[in-house]
């Protein structure tokens, strides 16, 4: 029975430090978790419209306006 009364002591002592732990190294509460995430993402938006922005113009620039319709293309080659 002493090593089952030692074990059960092990378990709340372990218990006890875990949950101090993790009382300790908690993040902040969850409302200003949740607002920063929102506003987070918000930013990602922003910057990955920016982005797409820059992206289309840089294509824009290297591409002609109009693709070559397809009667264009396929001109040369067998039907």
């Amino acid at each position: 029975m002493g090593k089952m009364v030692t074990f059960f002591i092990g378990l709340v002592v372990g218990g006890l430090a875990g949950y101090v732990a993790g009382v300790l190294s908690a993040p902040r509460p969850g409302e200003e978790t949740r607002q920063d995430w929102s506003d987070r993402a918000i930013e990602l938006r922003e910057r990955a419209g920016e982005t797409a922005g820059r992206v289309r113009q840089e294509i824009g620039g290297a591409r002609p306006d109009q693709a070559p319709s397809t009667a264009e293309t396929d001109e040369g080659s067998p039907a």
